[in-house]
C-alpha cells in the first residue's frame, strides 16, 4: 500500500484511509456520534414503547420487548435527524445494513460501522470477556465507510486480557487491507465490582489500557475517569477535574493515536464537564446516549414522530454545544502523525 502518513511508532496510514477522513473532516475537526449501542437502545425503547402504550393502547406497534425490526426503525429515525449534523456516525449493522442506509445518513457524515456483536463471550470461569464478530468487515466494506471495535477489558484476568488484544490484533491488521479508517474503543468492565469501585479503579487502569491497546487502530476510543456516581439516589463524588486532566495527560502521552473521548454511560451534564476538562488533550468527541437518551424516557413522548421531534429539541443542541468546543480547542485528528506526504498535506487545511 502507500502510505500517506505515519504514526509516531512507525505504522503507515495508507492513501485510502486518509483519503476518508480529509473527505469528511478536511479541516481537522472530528465529531463523532455514536447510535450502536443494542442492548442499551433496546432498553430505552422499552421505556418509549411503555410510554406509547399507556396513552394509545395499541399493543402490536409498541411491544413490550422490542424486536431487531424495532433497532432497524429507531437507526434510521437516528440517521434521519441527525444527518450531517456531526460529520461522522456510528451505527450498528441492523442500521447501515438497511436498504437505502448511506443515503439516508448523507454525503456529509462519515458512516462508522460496528463490526462486534452486542452480545460478548464469557470465559469459562465467568469473570472475563471475550469480543466476537457480528460481521466480518470484508463483508460489509461497501457498505460503510470506516469500522469501530470495542473490547470489554478486566485488567486482572489475563486470559480475557490476552485473548482481546490477540482479537483486536487481527481485526486491525484486516481493516488496514480494506483500506478503511478502525475507531478501536476499549471499556474497563469488570466482573463483580460496584460501581463506586470500578470508578475509583479507572485513573490508574485506564492508562495501561491505554498503553496497551492503543495502537491497534486508527484512532483510540476512550472513557475519562467520573466525577461523580449514582447510588440510591445519591451522588457519589469520586473524582476531581484534576485528576481527569492528569489521566488524560498520561493517555495521551502513551497514545500513539488521535484520541476520542465517549461518554461511557454518564449524562449530558457530566459529559459535558469531562470533556471540557480533557478538551485540548482530545481530537474530538465520540458520544452516544449522553446526548440523545432523555427523550425515550419522557411521559409526553408517545410516538414515533414525537420522540424525532424531542430529539431534535434535546440531542441537536447538545451535539452543537461539544462539537463547537471541539472545533475550537481539540486538536486535528492527523496531530499524532509524525510524518506526512505532500500528497496528503494537499488534502487538508492545516492553518
Amino acid at each position: 500500500m502507500e502510505v500517506y502518513a505515519r504514526f509516531p511508532d512507525g505504522i503507515g496510514v495508507s492513501e485510502k484511509v486518509f483519503l476518508t477522513l480529509a473527505k469528511f473532516a478536511p479541516d481537522g475537526h472530528l465529531s463523532v456520534v455514536a447510535f450502536d449501542q443494542g442492548n442499551s437502545i433496546k432498553k430505552l425503547l422499552r421505556s418509549f414503547f411503555a410510554n406509547a402504550r399507556a396513552k394509545s393502547g395499541n399493543q402490536e406497534i409498541y411491544l413490550k420487548e422490542p424486536r431487531d425490526l424495532n433497532f432497524t426503525q429507531i437507526s434510521r429515525v437516528f440517521a434521519k435527524t441527525f444527518a450531517g449534523i456531526p460529520n461522522a456516525g456510528l451505527f450498528n449493522d441492523l442500521g447501515y445494513l438497511g436498504p437505502d442506509f448511506r443515503e439516508l445518513l448523507g454525503p456529509k457524515t462519515m458512516l462508522i460501522g460496528r463490526l462486534e456483536n452486542t452480545n460478548f463471550l464469557s470465559t469459562s470461569d465467568g469473570q472475563g470477556w471475550i469480543p466476537q464478530l457480528g460481521v466480518s468487515p470484508e463483508d460489509v466494506v461497501d457498505r460503510v465507510d470506516a469500522f469501530k471495535t470495542l473490547v470489554k477489558i478486566n485488567p486482572w484476568h489475563r486470559e480475557s486480557w490476552k485473548a482481546s488484544l490477540d482479537w483486536l490484533k487481527d481485526i486491525y491488521e484486516r481493516c488496514q487491507k480494506l483500506g478503511k479508517p478502525l475507531f478501536n474503543e476499549t471499556r474497563y468492565i469488570p466482573r463483580n465490582v460496584s460501581e463506586i469501585v470500578l470508578a475509583k479503579n479507572l485513573p490508574n487502569t485506564l492508562i495501561e489500557i491505554a498503553r496497551v491497546f492503543s495502537p491497534y487502530g486508527d484512532f483510540y476510543k476512550t472513557q475519562v475517569p467520573l466525577l461523580w456516581v449514582q447510588e440510591d439516589g445519591n451522588i457519589v463524588k469520586i473524582s476531581s477535574p484534576r485528576i481527569i486532566i492528569e489521566t488524560a495527560e498520561e493517555m495521551a502521552r502513551v497514545v500513539n493515536r488521535p484520541m476520542l473521548i465517549l461518554s461511557a454511560a454518564v449524562d449530558f451534564e457530566q459529559y459535558a464537564a469531562q470533556y471540557a476538562c480533557v478538551c485540548d488533550k482530545a481530537a474530538g468527541p465520540m458520544c452516544g446516549r449522553a446526548y440523545w437518551q432523555d427523550p425515550f424516557a419522557d411521559p409526553k413522548v408517545t410516538n414515533w414522530y414525537e420522540l424525532q421531534i424531542a430529539l431534535q429539541k434535546i440531542a441537536i443542541p447538545r451535539m452543537l454545544q461539544i462539537q463547537e468546543l471541539a472545533r475550537r480547542i481539540s486538536k486535528p485528528w492527523w496531530h499524532k502523525f509524525t510524518w506526512l506526504s505532500d500528497e496528503a498535506k494537499d488534502m487538508i487545511e492545516t492553518s
